[in-house]
């Protein structure tokens, strides 16, 4: 009996640490929209230009999936979810998070989007993604 307890002890202090040590990044709905809309060509394609749709990435000719120099290239990937999932949801890996991380990917042009970035992204997909 009092092994049993031990390995339930066991069991509870290693899932305790465990929901303690993780942490989700998933970015809230945007809550500095209300004041502007963001749109592609205003405001997203110069972020996308800069940190996705350049020479070996995400140009159509690259090495990534997709063609994200046009608007109607990078809404396939907002339409079927990628784009949201590996520029939003996996923000905190650096390996399936984009843009990728100079050091798993060193012709990244930037490790992270800046906070700023991402506010324009999430604003411009939370009020649907206009051109």
């Amino acid at each position: 009996m009092r092994n049993k307890v031990h390995i339930l002890l066991i069991v509870i202090s290693c899932f305790t640490l465990l929901t303690i040590a993780c942490d989700s990044e998933v970015l809230e709905p945007s809550q500095g929209c209300e004041d502007a809309t963001a749109t592609y060509s205003t405001n997203v394609k110069p972020i996308i230009d800069l940190t996705c749709a350049y020479s070996g990435c995400h140009n159509g000719g690259g090495g990534a999936p997709g063609n994200y120099t046009t608007y109607e290239g990078l809404l396939i990937a907002v339409q079927n979810g990628a784009f949201v999932n590996r520029v939003i949801d996996q923000v905190a890996n650096p390996a399936i998070g984009m843009p990728p991380d100079q050091s798993i990917y060193p012709n990244s042009q930037q490790d992270d989007l800046s906070p700023e970035q991402m506010e324009i992204i999430q604003c411009w997909i939370d009020s649907g993604f206009e051109e």
